[in-house]
């Protein structure tokens, strides 16, 4: 009797482990979810109304996410948005030398979330476009732009950032990149016409743009034709 009570013990006690720690992992993962969340709803505020951060706000959404990140520090997601958040600090002190400081944690970051999720479209085009602020228009940023279109070539917000970095180093893109941005605002186009005039505008880009497009009914309205 007692050596069936022992293996019953032998097996009970592992289970009960084992079960523990599951519930110990889905807590951790609730507490960052829900710390994440705050400093996802302010950046979905600041992009929504189009205006930079208070200090005050980007410093509470910074503790924050540096909070997720703590509980759940191998979370790409988290990773991707502190360096946002990071991106917008950094934009308070544009054209200072303290903006790069600023947003060296948020290469890393980027990099960090590339190397675990290689696909995911957001991740690179972010990257590219923080890089392009920086004005490092380097092999990583060429690179990060032709990710980015490899893997999310449809995606809205993948199209918008793209357009954004890939404009900002015009004169700096290879031949390939050139042609795969070229690509991106064609098909932005048939979606968001009015956000690729506005970015390409806005770069001052349009008449450079627009001698490489065939010519139809986007682009005719797109380039005045």
């Amino acid at each position: 009797m007692l050596i069936r009570d022992k293996k019953r013990l032998y097996i009970v006690v592992p289970v009960v482990f084992i079960a523990l720690m599951g519930i110990i992992q889905a807590a951790k993962f609730a507490v960052a979810d829900i710390q994440a969340y705050k400093a996802r709803y302010l950046l979905s505020q600041w992009e929504k109304q189009q205006r930079l951060p208070t200090e005050t706000e980007v410093v509470y959404a910074l503790n924050k996410v540096s909070s997720a990140l703590n509980w759940a520090p191998s979370n790409t997601e988290y990773m991707d948005l502190k360096a946002h958040v990071l991106t917008y600090q950094g934009l308070l002190y544009w054209g200072r030398v303290s903006f790069v400081k600023l947003t060296d944690e948020a290469v890393g970051l980027y990099l960090r979330s590339t190397e675990i999720r290689p696909k995911w479209p957001y991740a690179w085009a972010r990257l590219a476009l923080i890089k392009a602020h920086r004005g490092e228009f380097d092999e990583l940023y060429l690179q990060a732009l032709l990710r980015a279109n490899e893997y999310g070539p449809w995606e809205p917000n993948v199209q918008k950032t793209v357009v954004d970095a890939g404009l900002y180093g015009w004169d700096k893109l290879d031949k390939v990149t050139r042609m795969s941005l070229l690509e991106t605002i064609q098909r932005g186009l048939s979606f968001q016409f009015k956000a690729m005039d506005v970015i390409a505008s806005r770069h001052k880009r349009k008449a450079f743009v627009c001698g490489y497009f065939k010519v139809n009914k986007k682009t005719s309205r797109f380039c005045g034709w």
